[in-house]
C-alpha cells in the first residue's frame, strides 16, 4: 500500500462517484452499453435481424455476465474485450449471438465506452467547479473592500483588495468550464467505423449506423472515425489539466500566504489536527498538499498524451493503452484535486488586519504608481517615473522614508 493510498483510505473525501465511474464493473457496463447501442442501431436499419438485436440488447447487462468465465477468458485470450464479447455471445445464444459486435472493432467499443464515462465524469466535475465558484463568490463579496498587497514577481506591486484577487480565480475557473465544454464537444464522440475507420465491413450504410449509435448513447460522432485520431482526447485531458492548474494556483497562494511571513489566508484550522510529530506548534496546509501533488501528476499525464498523439498508421496498441489508462488516471487525479479545493475554499480564513499591516512593509513604496501618475499630470509620466524610482531606491537603501521624501517634493 502506498503512502498516498493509506491517506486516501483514511480520509473522508467524497468524490461524488468519480472513481466509481472507472471501476471494473462500470467500465465493463459502459462497453456493454456501446454493444447495446450497436445492436439496436443495426436492427433498426436492417444490418442484423430485429429479433437478434432485441435479444442482444436484453443481455447487455453486467450482472448477467459469468464472472468466473470472464476472468478465465482474460487469462486465456489476454484481450481487453473478447472475453466480454464471448459472454454476450453465450448469453444471446447460438443464433442471435452470431450478430454480436457486427462489423465493428475492439477500439470502437473501448474508446467510445471510455469517452462516454468521461462525459459522465465531466457532469460531476462541473458540480465541483460550481461549488468552488460559489465559495469563491461569497469570499469575493465579503472581502470586496479588504485591502492587501498586490504582488508581481513575489514583490509588492500596487494595493489591491482580496475581492479582486478572488475575482481573478473566479474568472479563470469560468474559462476552465468553457474550455472543458468545448473540448468535450470534440471528445465525447462515438466511433463505429470498424477495423481502420473506413466502414469496410459495413459499407455505405456505415455512416448512418454510426450516427444512430451516437444518438442512442447521447454522444456526438466522429466525422472520420479513425482509430488514429487521438488529438481530441488529448485536448480534453489537457483541458482537465488547465482546470486543475487554477485550483493549483489557489492552493499555492494559500500555501504561501499562510506562512508566518505573510499570515494572510489560511485553511480552516481543524480541531485535533497535527502538523508535525516533533514540532507541536505546526498546523500545516493539509488540503494544499493533495491539490499540488495531484495537479503535478495530472500535468505529466496530459503531456505524455501529447507526446504520443502523433503515432503513425491506422492504429497502435501501445498508444491505445496509454490513452485508455490516461483518461482513467486523469479523472482520478482531478477528482483528488477538486474534492480538496472544494473543501478548502468552503472555509478559508482571512486575517484582514495582517493584510493591512503587510501593506506597510515597503514603507510606502507600494503607492509609487499612484505618485508617479499624479506627478505625470504636471511633469509627464516618464519624468514622474524617474523621480519616484529614485526616491524609492534611496528609501530602500536606508535614506529618507519614501512617503516623507514624496511629501518634500
Amino acid at each position: 500500500m502506498s503512502v498516498e493510498l493509506y491517506f486516501n483510505n483514511a480520509s473522508s473525501f467524497d468524490d461524488r462517484g468519480l472513481e466509481a465511474l472507472f471501476s471494473m464493473e462500470a467500465i465493463a457496463q459502459a462497453f456493454l452499453d456501446v454493444e447495446r447501442a450497436v445492436a439496436q442501431a443495426q436492427g433498426e436499419i436492417g444490418l442484423i435481424p430485429e429479433e437478434s438485436a432485441y435479444v442482444i440488447c436484453e443481455n447487455c447487462r453486467f450482472e448477467l455476465i459469468d464472472q468466473d468465465r470472464l476472468r478465465a477468458g482474460h487469462e486465456t485470450t489476454r484481450h481487453p474485450l473478447m472475453p466480454l464479447i464471448n459472454e454476450l455471445v453465450r448469453l444471446s445464444g447460438p443464433v442471435h449471438g452470431g450478430y454480436v459486435h457486427w462489423g465493428i472493432t475492439t477500439q470502437n467499443v473501448i474508446q467510445t465506452g471510455l469517452m462516454r464515462q468521461a462525459q459522465q465524469a465531466q457532469l460531476t466535475i462541473e458540480t465541483f467547479l460550481r461549488d468552488i465558484l460559489h465559495h469563491l463568490g461569497r469570499l469575493a463579496t465579503e472581502h470586496a473592500s479588504t485591502p492587501m498587497a498586490g504582488r508581481t514577481h513575489y514583490r509588492h506591486a500596487v494595493p489591491i483588495t482580496l475581492g479582486f484577487k478572488v475575482a481573478v480565480w473566479i474568472e479563470e475557473l469560468l474559462q476552465a468550464i468553457d474550455r472543458l465544454r468545448e473540448a468535450g464537444q470534440r471528445s465525447f464522440t462515438a466511433m463505429s467505423g470498424g477495423a481502420v475507420g473506413c466502414f469496410s465491413a459495413l459499407g455505405e450504410v456505415g455512416p448512418t449506423f454510426q450516427a444512430r449509435v451516437a444518438v442512442l448513447l447521447g454522444m456526438g460522432e466522429m466525422a472520420v472515425p479513425s482509430r488514429a485520431i487521438r488529438t481530441q482526447i488529448s485536448e480534453w485531458v489537457n483541458a482537465l489539466a488547465l482546470a486543475t492548474s487554477v485550483c493549483h494556483r489557489i492552493a499555492e497562494e494559500v500555501y504561501q500566504s499562510s506562512s508566518e511571513e505573510y499570515g494572510e489566508i489560511f485553511e480552516q484550522r481543524s480541531a485535533g489536527a497535527i502538523g508535525s510529530s516533533t514540532m507541536p506548534q505546526k498546523i500545516n496546509p493539509y488540503f494544499c498538499y493533495g491539490i499540488i501533488e495531484n495537479a503535478n501528476r495530472l500535468y505529466a499525464h496530459a503531456g505524455l498524451m501529447l507526446t504520443q498523439a502523433h503515432r503513425p498508421f491506422e492504429s497502435d496498441g501501445s498508444t491505445n493503452l496509454l490513452y485508455e489508462n490516461g483518461v482513467c488516471a486523469a479523472v482520478e487525479m482531478i477528482a483528488k484535486v477538486l474534492v480538496r479545493t472544494e473543501a478548502m475554499t468552503s472555509s478559508l480564513q482571512v486575517d484582514a488586519a495582517r493584510m493591512r499591516e503587510n501593506l506597510k512593509l515597503s514603507r510606502g513604496a507600494i503607492y509609487s504608481e499612484f505618485a508617479m501618475m499624479e506627478l505625470g499630470r504636471t511633469i509627464g509620466k516618464h519624468r514622474g517615473h524617474e523621480m519616484v524610482h529614485d526616491i524609492a531606491v534611496k528609501a530602500a537603501e536606508g535614506g529618507v522614508p519614501f512617503l516623507d521624501a514624496l511629501a518634500g517634493l
